[in-house]
């Protein structure tokens, strides 16, 4: 895969978790939104795993980067994916070749948390850590 497609489609995984996000936070888990989100979530992965083994990402206070390209930047506080991982020290996450829908799923229903409005004990870093 060219570079620049590799970049493209990992710029895509990415405005997927965002979309997903929301989605999370909107839907019950038995609604088909629900439902086809995680499966198009999964595809995405699913289709970039056909030319490697490892989904990987940087984190910064505002921004995301993908090899050393900056896929991601959000400079509010409101819904700023990078901040949220930021904020509780997550730099990197790794996404590997053969991860199950339903190990997406946990990522993306914990990125759809409200930490602010939940009563969540643990931060970002502990809960997947958990999973």
């Amino acid at each position: 895969m060219e570079l620049s497609e590799e970049i493209k489609e990992a710029r895509d995984i990415l405005q997927n978790i965002v979309k997903a996000k929301k989605t999370f936070r909107m839907y019950p888990q038995n609604n088909p939104i629900y439902m086809k989100t995680l499966d198009e979530s999964y595809a995405k992965f699913r289709h970039y795993f056909d030319y490697k083994d490892s989904f990987s990402l940087k984190i910064k206070q505002n921004s995301i980067y993908y090899n050393s390209e900056q896929i991601y930047f959000n400079q509010e506080k409101e819904d700023n994916l990078a901040l949220f991982f930021f904020k509780d020290g997550l730099r990197e996450l790794t996404f590997k070749k053969g991860m199950l829908i339903e190990e997406l799923e946990e990522f993306l229903k914990i990125t759809a948390m409200d930490f602010d409005r939940d009563a969540v004990d643990d931060d970002i870093v502990i809960l997947l850590w958990e999973r």
